[in-house]
């Protein structure tokens, strides 16, 4: 695993690299006031940019890997097209000892982040077992999740109701609900989780985009971020949702999702939730997930630019390495 993990890690390094020289060539500045299609074409170009380096760093790796999710689709219902995505297989012919892994990415996290040169946005490949992903389903884009520390992994579940839920952490950690910190995007269709939350009286944080990096964080154990209890809650990207499962199974933690849709027909189809070894099926020992940060100073971890936090089995680690 040290192996993939090596050239996992410098596919996301690269990437991030690449999309960062682009903002900085183009002059992208948190001041610029972008019309609808300037949001767009700018959007589509970080995208693409991204797509070429990481699709250039994968095309030499020693093994197998297969694409079963890849971050882009949905802007479908934003932009009415999808943003450029990395697809396929990359690696050798497949052939007696080759190890395969599937691969779910995210090519540019964060894009309105990057878009406008502020903090947060990072690339991210997730890697499992082959066949061992829950690949994105043709006709849903987003995932109602429930992410959280090893602490209360079978203690929780996005089947039981959310005061149920919390009332659990109070009693793991001995705390009061106000040190428990909810993180959810601030969206009409989790106004339900919203209205539980603020009930009950934990802090809630409510974000306008980007699920991931807190779905990360909400993964590890208190004792070791000493950043306070974290939860994720509630509906956004369905790949967001894969690459942070990998890292709760990576890591031990709550992991579980339900398909959503806004088309109650389809919506229909979903209603049984997923547990952690339905989204990732594959071995634990297999789970690693990449985050390379572009442009530096999220308000999650504060990762530096181009450094590089990574989460398997044997835990999270973060490096740094300077470019210029």
């Amino acid at each position: 695993m040290v192996k993939v993990k090596d050239y996992i890690t410098r596919a996301t390094e690269l990437t991030a690299i690449s999309v960062f020289r682009l903002i900085k060539e183009k002059g992208f500045t948190p001041q610029d006031l972008l019309t609808e299609e300037e949001s767009k074409i700018r959007e589509k170009l970080i995208d693409q940019t991204g797509v070429d380096a990481m699709f250039t760093a994968l095309t030499d790796i020693p093994f197998v890997l297969e694409v079963v999710g890849s971050e882009g689709r949905k802007h479908i219902h934003q932009y009415g097209e999808a943003l450029p995505t990395l697809e396929g297989k990359f690696g050798p012919p497949t052939g007696g000892g080759t190890k395969k892994l599937d691969m779910v990415n995210d090519v540019v996290e964060g894009s309105k982040a990057a878009k406008l040169n502020i903090p947060g946005a990072v690339s991210v490949i997730a890697v499992g077992s082959h066949k061992g992903l829950l690949g994105t389903p043709k006709d849903i884009d987003y995932m109602d999740k429930l992410f959280g520390p090893p602490e209360l992994a079978g203690r929780i579940s996005i089947d039981n109701p959310v005061e149920e839920n919390l009332a659990e952490v109070v009693e793991v950690f001995k705390v009061k609900p106000s040190e428990i910190n909810v993180v959810m995007m601030d969206r009409d269709r989790n106004a339900h989780l919203i209205n539980a939350c603020q009930k009950f009286g934990v802090n809630l944080i409510l974000i306008k985009a980007g699920d991931f990096l807190p779905s990360i964080l909400s993964c590890m154990s208190p004792k070791d971020h000493k950043k306070g209890i974290h939860l994720v809650m509630g509906i956004g990207g369905f790949e967001e949702g894969i690459l942070a499962a990998v890292a709760a199974k990576a890591l031990g933690a709550v992991g579980q999702g339900r398909g959503w849709s806004a088309d109650l027909e389809i919506q229909r189809s979903y209603q049984q939730a997923w547990k952690i070894d339905q989204l990732v099926a594959g071995k634990k020992e297999d789970c690693l997930v990449s985050i390379s940060a572009i442009t530096g100073g999220d308000s999650w971890f504060d990762l530096p630019r181009f450094s590089t936090l990574t989460v398997d089995a044997q835990g999270v680690k973060m490096t740094t390495k300077a470019h210029h």
